[in-house]
């Protein structure tokens, strides 16, 4: 048995059989009323009991007054009613056997004058139980391998994918997850882990290193609350080849201060937390936004052997950021191989130059830019000087972007195979709106398709620095 195929005690959050809504509302204006409706969409096959003792059905199904009187011991058990009745409902779910909880309400509240002492002595039954709690104060649990929804999160069509994320901020997660469908990239799971009355970021982290349906996990961070438990897990993550992107705020006094207040842990230095993710291999994300891009491009593309990139671009600007980026990204950009060089020539025009990287402007029109990218990209993969690719592709006719594409799915194939380097391509005049069939397309054969220089970029730092870390080994 491989350890992706061993049971997880988290399987009942994320993989229930029957699920039991403690508060399910039939009012549209309330977030309980929307759990029963994104689970039947997203089509989970299991059980569910709505729990609501002032309705006799909701959305078809039938209510009942208490969880303790549902006809059978649901995996999962779904809190969000007034804060002051969640000790005792989730007390109620430890009695009769539940195995996983998710308290949606912002607070559980305790009666006595010493509430720590209280809640150590209910997460110790819950324990003794073992049952598990995700919250409160958090947004809940999403698996599309399992179908399972467990969240007041709207969805149209979400897109199954294999990037997990995992999230300490709600309103970070709801952006991360839609971008992810934005891009037409999709998610394996999701979860937001609130104020982490027992499960923490590190829990969720170790559990999808054993998912089988997850490449790389994608992670916001505020604060770490049990350092040997996040290292242990950010391990698990490495030695099951799962790329951990990781972005931590707090980096300013402001940050720190406010994600204190958020998550009620101490955020501290973040130049320790840097020295942290060096020592465990982890990819640094600066930006909400790279929460989606580097996880692209770690999921998709092969690692490169090294750091140093090959351009071409159809517009001498944008060559020009790629090349000032790369370098502000530790990246180089080197000569080509005079073999290289020989080969462009045979492709290119009498007066252009075999340059890294290379301009391509108005060497070719419309009708020859599919074929000649091809060719010259195909040349570029072989050069031993080159470790990634980088594709800088700017406006064309619309009908043209299809060739384009078929091309690149050509050389994607090529570069994942026995060249194995990645490839990364920038189309800098579309976008996901008025594109959404092309990076459909893009994603259906894996291919990271950026819509900015500086995300391609950033991608391949993400790539280099994971290939890296796996070359090094971890330093702990």
């Amino acid at each position: 048995m491989s350890p992706d195929d061993e049971p997880s005690n988290l399987d009942p959050l994320f993989k229930p059989k029957s699920v039991a809504i403690i508060g399910v509302s039939d009012d549209p204006l309330k977030f309980s009323s929307w759990i029963i409706p994104g689970m039947k969409q997203i089509g989970y096959s299991g059980k569910i009991f709505p729990v609501n003792p002032k309705r006799p059905e909701i959305s078809g199904i039938k209510c009942y007054d208490s969880i303790s009187n549902l006809p059978e011991i649901p995996d999962l058990a779904i809190i969000i009613i007034p804060s002051s009745g969640v000790k005792q409902v989730l007390q109620e779910c430890i009695r009769i056997g539940v195995k996983a909880t998710i308290v949606i309400t912002a607070e559980v509240e305790f009666g006595t004058a010493q509430p720590e002492v209280e809640r150590t002595e209910l997460l110790a039954q819950a324990h003794s139980s073992g049952m598990r709690i995700c919250g409160p104060n958090c947004e809940g649990v999403i698996h599309l391998g399992a179908r399972n929804w467990a969240t007041f999160l709207s969805h149209t069509s979400p897109i199954r994918g294999n990037i997990a994320f995992v999230t300490q901020s709600g309103g970070v997660g709801e952006f991360v997850l839609h971008k992810l469908w934005e891009r037409k990239a999709g998610a394996s799971g999701w979860v937001s882990s609130g104020n982490e009355m027992d499960l923490q970021v590190a829990d969720y982290i170790e559990y999808f290193a054993k998912d089988p349906d997850t490449k790389v996990i994608s992670v916001f961070l505020e604060a770490v609350r049990d350092g040997p438990r996040f290292i242990r897990a950010a391990k698990t993550a490495f030695e099951a080849r799962k790329p951990l992107v990781i972005l931590k705020v707090g980096r300013s006094e402001q940050g720190r201060k406010t994600a204190l207040t958020h998550t009620g842990a101490i955020a501290g230095k973040y130049g320790v937390y840097m020295g942290l993710f060096r020592q465990l291999g982890i990819v640094r994300a600066r930006s909400i936004q790279e929460l989606v891009d580097l996880p692209l491009a770690l999921a998709w593309e092969p690692l490169p052997a090294g750091n140093r990139l090959g351009i071409v671009a159809d517009s001498g600007g944008i060559a020009a950021v790629f090349a000032d980026q790369a370098d502000q990204e530790g990246l180089t950009v080197p000569d080509f191989e005079d073999q290289t060089r020989e080969e462009l020539a045979k492709v290119l025009p009498s007066l252009a130059r075999a340059n890294n990287p290379l301009d391509i402007t108005a060497l070719v029109g419309p009708k020859e830019f599919p074929d000649s990218l091809e060719s010259i990209a195909r040349i570029i993969l072989q050069d031993r000087n080159c470790d990634m690719l980088i594709l800088g592709i700017s406006y064309w006719p619309q009908e043209i972007f299809s060739d384009v594409l078929r091309a690149l799915e050509r050389l994607h194939k090529i570069a994942g195979g026995k060249v194995s380097k990645p490839i990364l391509p920038v189309l800098t005049a579309i976008t996901s709106e008025t594109h959404r069939e092309l990076l459909s397309e893009a994603a259906e054969f894996k291919l990271p398709v950026y819509l900015t220089p500086e995300a391609a970029i950033a991608g391949a730092r993400a790539l280099y620095e994971y290939s890296q870390a796996r070359r090094q080994g971890l330093d702990l």
